[in-house]
């Protein structure tokens, strides 16, 4: 009796724990601003790739797809600042620090490999892809840190 009364107590406080755990952890009214970025950079990228007709058409779209990455990177850094608190935003400001450094480290290593001399014509093209991708893939994951405040 004492057995079943306890097992009972047990069966019934894991069903109430475990569905605390399913709640949902984000919105779904909320605005999905990875998905929103995904779509923008998907038009300066379809630019580049597909409207540009020659190479200096694709540089000019180079250039505004880099403009726009590093807008929108200061505008995310800027929204998840102002979300954390003194300390949180005292180790998102060194991150951040730390991740400029990396990005200054990738463009010097691609300007000294990603030369004329070594790729042609195409050099200039492959460096500003890289510097996209830095751009890029950094503003990702500060929009995925964002979703989850």
């Amino acid at each position: 009796m004492i057995v079943a009364g306890v097992l009972r107590s047990l069966a019934l406080l894991s069903i109430a724990l475990t569905s605390l755990g399913c709640h949902a952890i984000d919105n779904p009214d909320a605005p999905n601003y990875l998905e929103d970025f995904l779509f923008e950079s998907s038009s300066y990228e379809q630019a580049i790739y597909e409207e540009a007709k020659t190479t200096s058409d694709s540089i000019e779209k180079y250039r505004d797809y880099l403009s726009f990455l590093e807008a929108k990177l200061a505008k995310v850094s800027a929204a998840l600042n102002s979300k954390l608190s003194g300390s949180e935003q005292e180790a998102f400001n060194k991150s951040q620090s730390a991740w400029k450094a990396y990005q200054q480290a990738e463009k010097a290593f691609v300007s000294s490999v990603w030369k004329p001399q070594n790729f042609g014509s195409s050099s200039a093209m492959s460096r500003l892809a890289f510097y996209a991708e830095t751009l890029r893939s950094r503003t990702e994951l500060l929009l995925k840190y964002k979703l989850q405040l």
